[in-house]
């Protein structure tokens, strides 16, 4: 997707996009724009300059979701508990993913009917309330990026008793009973949630009546995924962006087509306006949560941790030798010596002023 393309479907569809649609797409196609600001550095050894720029950030680019994604799933792990995990995903029919599609108060507490599943199905096991540690995250988007509303979690195999304030281990969920509970949760949230029609209504009686007796598919992807294993789990499971640049294998102007499949791969070619709409559709509300932590791992039980926000537009922090990048020349780390923000009013200088110090640069700006 290049600027063109995006301003000419911004023209053609500016009464059907979102703001947030709009903010997320604009910060993407200025990644690592020079214009946005940057660090310049030198290597003494090598007589060498490299640049690092700002990026953007943004939930659509592949960039800066795989590099965040990372950064968060390390964290993340770090305060997850000694104990195994499932890998679980929570699905349903596709009937209801256009109904459910933009309602975001019903998204939302449909996360939480993901967690009163697993709840419930421990009670049932144990016989006692259960209390485990979920983080559940939001995927809207298959392989081909369709709409396609489904759930990512990471469960506690087993939770603390509430009657006896111990550890209880849960090696298995029945998957029978996880697929009813989930399939009437879902409808239950669902129904309060949508429209009163008669279309509707007609649907979700046939869905609770006529269909899927057998309960919405539930898939234990893994079980016993020891702690030290979780990071990979976290970070390709449980948030990345809606696709990767290794995915997008060509564009020719006119097209974009994508690789779908681990085993049996398959191509995917969409035309400029399809892979536009495909893409900012998965795009949620400012301020949205797609992940969510329940139970042991909620913020309420386990505490809120502090966590030190990458601001790029602090710059003391690069003055540190640990934030200091290696030369690709020779991997001696080399030094910052300028510093170009975005805000001074003429912006960038188009050569670098090399030789001149940080706060030289600050105190003739």
């Amino acid at each position: 997707m290049d600027q063109n393309n995006w301003e000419k479907y911004k023209s053609s569809h500016k009464d059907l996009l979102r703001e947030e649609q709009i903010k997320e797409i604009d910060s993407m196609l200025l990644c690592n724009d020079p214009s946005k600001g940057y660090f310049a550095y030198y290597c003494d050894v090598c007589d060498k300059y490299q640049f690092r720029h700002f990026r953007c950030n943004s939930r659509c680019c592949s960039r800066c979701g795989t590099s965040y994604v990372n950064k968060w799933a390390e964290k993340t792990t770090k305060r997850l508990l000694k104990v195994k995990h499932s890998h679980i995903i929570f699905t349903m029919p596709d009937s209801l993913w256009k109904l459910i599609q933009d309602n975001f108060d019903c998204i939302k507490e449909l996360s939480f009917a993901v967690y009163q599943t697993i709840s419930e199905v421990m009670f049932e096991i144990r016989h006692q309330v259960v209390t485990p540690g979920m983080i559940s995250s939001l995927h809207t988007y298959g392989e081909d990026m369709k709409y396609n509303v489904h759930f990512h979690t990471v469960v506690t195999q087993g939770g603390m008793s509430k009657k006896h304030n111990q550890w209880l281990h849960i090696d298995y969920l029945p998957y029978e009973l996880l697929r009813k509970k989930w399939k009437a949760l879902c409808l239950k949230v669902v129904t309060k949630h949508v429209k009163k029609t008669l279309d509707n209504q007609y649907l979700l009686e046939s869905l609770h009546y006529y269909q899927h007796h057998n309960g919405y598919n539930v898939k234990v992807i893994k079980a016993d995924i020891p702690r030290k294993e979780l990071v990979q789990y976290i970070a390709r499971y449980i948030r990345h962006p809606p696709i990767s640049n290794r995915r997008i294998i060509d564009y020719n102007g006119k097209g974009v087509t994508i690789v779908c499949g681990d085993k049996k791969q398959h191509y995917v070619t969409f035309t400029i306006d399809e892979f536009i709409g495909r893409l900012i559709q998965h795009i949620p509300l400012k301020g949205f949560k797609l992940v969510r932590h329940f139970g042991l791992y909620s913020r309420t039980k386990y505490g809120k941790v502090p966590v030190q926000k990458d601001k790029q537009e602090s710059i003391s922090k690069y003055f540190y030798p640990k934030n200091s990048i290696p030369c690709c020349h020779c991997g001696k780390m080399m030094e910052l010596i300028a510093y170009f923000p975005p805000s001074v009013p003429e912006g960038p200088p188009n050569e670098a002023l090399f030789g001149e110090r940080i706060t030289d640069w600050i105190k003739s700006s």
